[in-house]
Formats: structure tokens, sequence, C-alpha cells
């Protein structure tokens, strides 16, 4: 395929999908149906199908194929397909993740000019900088700060593992993160104000653990990323305009108040003039840049509702032998779902599989949300395969060997914390 073909798809696919949440936003104000939203996200996921990276391809055939086969039964066993929440289960979520993709044009500036701070202050530096400005402007700002701190194109171990420990575990928080989305959506009832907190309890062992491997491979050679104090007010500023927003309008979805705040900041935080041929070049270049998550989020709606559909018809055969969301079972449910993201699976995958069969247990919905952003912040940032471990591999020479080794016991320690957490939070 020539170059200009392929720039052309990307143009055209990044208008779709903006397309599609301007569309959604619409129906949600003026009650117009949702199909005309889904077709387009549907349309710009073919269009750049021929693109689509293998394991994304692989990923969203997979749950398509068996979302269809469920679906099929389902119909065969006399249930009443709603093609509606079939096709466009998941838009409240992709269009979330159209807004908030803006938020990467508010990147802070270049600093090269400034020293990196050493030991203690460069790992609380880095560690809340990367935190802070990742729980808003989502994965671009690991880029801003590798590269600020790579050395002949590497990070060194200490700042890999603090780099992507930072980075992944503003999900479990943060409502601009993707991670929210899924959680709210696939724990129906659950409220953010009521997750956030133990959210952001969550961040304390893992303070506590990097601050210790940190002092372990020694302070004095530590460098960090230098934080502006400015450069922090975005993300303060957008986290509490979320939270008095609410409050107003309580009525109004946290998704829906994201997915029209998060362009409004990008917006007035935005470097680059003039801002509105920024924001063309954005859509006609890198908005095309999501068709991997569009495609498994799109995929993931389908597998959901067919699971779910036929849970309705055998519900006695297809639920859990328990009667309640045990302290054990998140322990076990979690321990599987991440298990499966190191070898690459999409927590929203995991998400899609083991909410249908938790639902029915009748757990509290925000315990099941706080099950879900537990485990996409320990997954991705244990992970190679993730997209931040990706990044890592294909960007600053890290090994998938080197990440895992550096990782696990983070990973173990920061699962058995969120079933502590779990079980003195929610009991």
């Amino acid at each position: 395929m020539s170059l200009n073909a392929n720039v052309s798809r990307k143009m055209i696919v990044g208008w779709l999908f903006l397309a599609s949440a301007v569309l959604y936003l619409l129906g949600q104000a003026f009650g117009l149906s949702a199909y005309f939203s889904a077709l387009c996200a549907w349309l710009g996921v073919m269009v750049f199908w021929p693109s689509l990276g293998g394991s994304a391809k692989r990923q969203t055939s997979i749950l398509l194929l068996l979302g269809i086969a469920l679906l099929g039964w389902a119909w065969l066993a006399g249930a009443e397909l709603q093609w509606q929440l079939i096709l466009t289960r998941n838009m409240p979520l992709l269009t979330m993740f159209v807004a908030v993709s803006f938020l990467s044009l508010a990147n802070p500036p270049e600093q090269e000019n400034q020293l990196l701070p050493k030991g203690r202050r460069g790992f609380w530096s880095t560690l809340f900088s990367t935190h802070l400005l990742g729980a808003v402007i989502n994965l671009s700002v690991v880029f801003v700060v590798s590269d600020r701190l790579k050395r002949n194109e590497k990070l060194t171990d200490a700042q890999l593992a603090l780099v992507m420990r930072s980075f992944c575990a503003a999900a479990f928080w943060s409502p601009f993160f993707v991670a929210t989305g899924v959680a709210l959506t696939y724990a129906p009832g659950a409220h953010w104000q009521q997750v956030v907190v133990p959210g952001l309890l969550m961040v304390l062992p893992l303070v506590l653990i990097s601050f210790w491997d940190v002092y372990r491979s020694g302070f004095d050679k530590f460098e960090g990323y230098p934080v502006r104090r400015d450069s922090l007010l975005m993300p303060v500023l957008l986290a509490a305009s979320v939270l008095i927003l609410h409050e107003l309008l309580p009525k109004t979805p946290i998704l829906l108040l994201i997915s029209m705040l998060a362009p409004i900041g990008a917006l007035i935080f935005m470097h680059q003039r003039p801002r509105l041929r920024a924001l063309k070049n954005y859509v006609d270049e890198k908005q095309a840049n999501v068709s991997s998550q569009f495609s498994l989020f799109l995929a993931a709606g389908v597998f959901s509702t067919g699971i779910s559909t036929l849970i309705s018809c055998y519900p006695n055969l297809m639920q859990l032998q328990m009667d309640y969301f045990s302290p054990l079972l998140f322990l076990a449910t979690s321990m599987g779902m991440i298990l499966f993201a190191l070898v690459g699976v999409h927590p929203v995958v995991t998400v899609a599989i083991v909410s249908p069969f938790l639902l029915p247990l009748g757990a509290n919905p925000n315990q099941l949300a706080f099950l879900f952003l537990s485990v996409w912040g320990i997954a991705t940032a244990s992970s190679p395969l993730s997209g931040v471990g990706l990044a890592m591999i294909s960007r600053y020479q890290a090994e998938p060997k080197q990440i895992l080794k550096l990782q696990w016991r983070y990973m173990l320690f920061m699962w058995l914390s969120s079933g502590l957490l779990n079980w003195w939070w929610f009991s």
C-alpha cells in the first residue's frame, strides 16, 4: 500500500471516529438514536482494518466470532436479540476515549535546559508528575517523561519500573482513564465518587514498594523528571471540574461529563497555535491511532451481550455456584484477569468476560468497579504486552523479560493490597 493511501485512510478514519463521538453526544442531548454514532464507529474500524495491528485483529476477530456464536445460540434458545445493545453497548466508552485523546494536545512543553533532579527529589518528582499528568493526558505523558529521562535511547531499570507503575496506577481512580469508563459500564449502578477513594488508597502501596525498590538500587544513581507546578494545574482543575459538575448535575452520567469537559480542557491548555489548525491536524493525523481500542471495545460489546443474553436463557446452569462475592472470589478473579493480561489479553476483554458471571451474585456494583480498576492498573503496569509495556519495548529498547523481572514483585504486592483493601472497604 502506498504512503498516500495510508495517510488518506488515517484521515478518513479519524473523522469517522470524531463523527461517532459528536453524534453520540448530540443523541444524548436531543434523544437521537445511537445507531448513527455506532455506524460511524463500525465503519471506521472496517476502513482501518487492513492497517490494524496483528494482536488487535486476532482479539477482535475472536471476540466477534464468539459473540456472534453466543447470540446465535441464545436466539435458537428463544431469546429476543437486542440489536441496539449489541451494536452500541460501548459507545459511551468510545465517545469518552475520543474526547480524552484530545488532551494529548496539552502535553507539557519540552524542558531540555532544566537539570534532572536526583535522589529522593527525583523519585518524588517523577512519581507525581507521571501519575498526575498521566491521569489526564494518558499514554502520551509516558513519552514526554521517558524521552527526557532516557540515556542512549534507554531507561534505567528503576526509571522504567517507576514510570510504568506511576502512569498505570492512575487507572485506579482517574475519571479520564478509559478504565473508569469500562468499570462503570460493566458494573451497572457503580458511581465514580464511591470508588475514587479506594482507588486513591491503592496508590499508597505503589509508593511504598517503589520507594523501597529505588532505595535498594541506590537513590544517588536515580535521575528523575523535572516537574513544574504549572504543569500540574490542568489535571487538578479538570478533576475538580468533574466533581463540581457531578454535584451540580447528579443525573448526568459521569462519562458524559468527561466527554464534554476533556475537549474544553484541551482547547484551554494546548500549547500549539492556532488552536483550530492544531485540532484539525490532530484529527487528520492521530485520531485514527485509537483504532485498535475501537475495534476491541466494539467487539467486546458484542461478546459481553452474547454472554449475558445466553445466561438469561439458562439462569441456573450458567451462573456461578456461589451466593455472594466473597473476598476469596475477589482475589481469585483478579489474579485470573491479571494473568490473562500478562499474555496479551486486553483488560476490557477480561472485564467483558467476567462481568456477566459476577453481576448475578448481587455484589456491590462499586466493589465490582473497584475490582476492574485495580486489575487494570496492576495488569497494565506488569505486562510487557500492555500498551505501555509495548511502548517501552519499541521506543526505549526494554526487553519483555526485563519488564517481567522488574514488575513481578510489584504485581503480587499490589494484588494482595487490592484484596486487603476490598475486604476492609467493602465488607
